[in-house]
């Protein structure tokens, strides 16, 4: 099959991105790695072998700030972090927007 016009322009045989959809049963057993971040902290090799059991390490961020979604390394969501029985979980406020 002849993939182009006659003026030597090549054919697109492909519809337009935005125009592929996914079915969405081809991604339901896949796996993902969603990280929560809620803060982080700067310290010194020195500060760090000092640590040991019982050391609390002071994040720079404060009780208000939320909590960062991450997908693969992308900040899909914010939240809060809610107890779930004898366990931590994140409560969603917000979703981020495409880029």
């Amino acid at each position: 099959m002849d993939s182009t016009k006659k003026n030597d322009e090549p054919v697109s045989l492909a519809p337009p991105a935005s125009s592929v959809r996914i079915n969405s049963e081809l991604l339901r057993g896949l796996r993902i790695s969603l990280e929560a971040r809620l803060g982080e902290a700067k310290m010194t090799v020195e500060q760090l072998m000092a640590l040991k059991q019982g050391s609390v390490v002071t994040l720079e961020a404060s009780l208000a700030d939320r909590v960062e979604l991450f997908l693969n390394d992308a900040l899909v969501a914010r939240g809060e972090i809610v107890a779930v029985g004898d366990k931590f979980g994140v409560r969603i406020v917000e979703i981020s927007q495409k880029p």
